[in-house]
């Protein structure tokens, strides 16, 4: 699927190209003449050989992103759950098919601040909802808080619901977005207990999955996932550095990337990771700049090996470097001595 970013004086895109065989159909007009709740608004601008489908991404956040280093709880589990319903619920009034979604966390959107779920609705995309929904209650599995005993038993009973052959996908929503009921202990433990069927569908998961004597405790779930050294994304402890050390490049010797900031009100940064996400929410980034001008997730800065780049992160109000602003989600190349701008705040990068 070709992607690609851009911003405008007032607001994000996000550009999918398709091949131009949509021919203006019932569904596009739906999409591009109506604000549907939990849509990211579309508009449609048709070339020569190709369509290109812009859609409005500003305040927004990739859940892929927002999540990438934060675990979800159960209220936050639940909630997603509820705006998907209410998107597919959308999707029926219209009489829009589902299998136009984009059920995958790259391109599924958030509200920066309410977190309210945003769906991508490609009108050339034609793919099968049920996979795409067990995939993504797959990638759920792996965000799942492994503190929180009551969100991993809803995660993974709601797993179990999208393995069951000929599931409706509306029917399982609907499940399990009600309220909660009183559950007597017996019905508790019987979350737990999982089918021998479901064993064989789980793949390097089945000995996750397996019937325990015991009500499972946490430390279970986490030495069980440590012996599977199957890549699962499944609750994999993190490696502890001790106190007050940070974590280097693996065999790198050099100091790595200084951003020097000209206003002394805020701080510098050195950057030795590969990954190193700039912004103003404390605990979900690696340096933070507290400014009102900064987004949550303002920008990141990767390292390759041998370049680092600087990458906005759909940012409200952008990112430039040496007064050229960029696209987000756009690589560019940093040099010695280059001048980046947070949207008002201003660094020197010195290597």
């Amino acid at each position: 699927m070709d992607v690609r970013y851009k911003r405008d004086l007032n607001s994000n895109y996000m550009i999918l190209s398709g091949d131009g065989t949509e021919d203006g159909g019932y569904e596009l007009r739906m999409v591009t003449e109506n604000r549907i709740p939990g849509f990211l608004p579309c508009v449609c601008q048709r070339h020569e050989d190709r369509t290109e489908y812009y859609y409005e991404i500003t305040g927004k956040q990739s859940m892929a992103l927002m999540y990438e280093r934060r675990k979800l709880s159960f209220d936050q589990l639940k909630n997603l759950l509820k705006d998907l319903e209410k998107i597919l619920e959308a999707s029926k009034e219209y009489l829009l098919s589902p299998e136009h979604f984009l059920l995958n966390p790259e391109y599924m959107y958030l509200h920066t601040r309410t977190e309210k779920l945003y769906l991508c609705f490609d009108p050339e995309y034609q793919g099968d909802i049920r996979e795409s929904f067990l995939d993504w209650t797959e990638y759920l599995l792996g965000k799942l808080d492994k503190s929180d005993m009551k969100g991993i038993e809803f995660g993974y009973e709601l797993y179990q619901s999208a393995l069951e052959p000929n599931f409706s996908l509306l029917e399982i929503l609907h499940k399990h977005t009600e309220e909660e009921q009183m559950v007597t202990p017996e019905e508790q433990e019987a979350i737990l207990d999982v089918q021998e069927e479901i064993l064989e569908k789980t793949g390097s998961w089945k000995n996750f999955f397996r019937k325990k004597s015991r009500k499972p405790q946490i430390e279970d779930y986490v030495a069980e996932a440590e012996r599977m050294n199957s890549g699962s994304l499944l609750f994999l402890r993190e490696q502890e550095t001790p106190a007050g050390e940070t974590l280097c490049l693996s065999e790198q010797k050099k100091e790595g990337l200084m951003l020097h900031s000209l206003d002394p009100e805020y701080p510098d940064f050195i950057i030795r990771q590969e990954n190193f996400i700039i912004g103003k929410k404390k605990e979900g980034v690696d340096g933070c700049i507290p400014a009102s001008t900064i987004s949550r997730l303002h920008a990141r800065i990767t390292f390759d090996g041998t370049v680092y780049f600087l990458e906005d992160l759909n940012s409200t109000n952008g990112t430039w470097i040496d007064r050229e602003q960029l696209n987000p989600y756009e690589l560019h190349p940093l040099a010695n001595g280059s001048r980046i701008v947070f949207a008002s705040v201003e660094y020197e990068a010195r290597m």
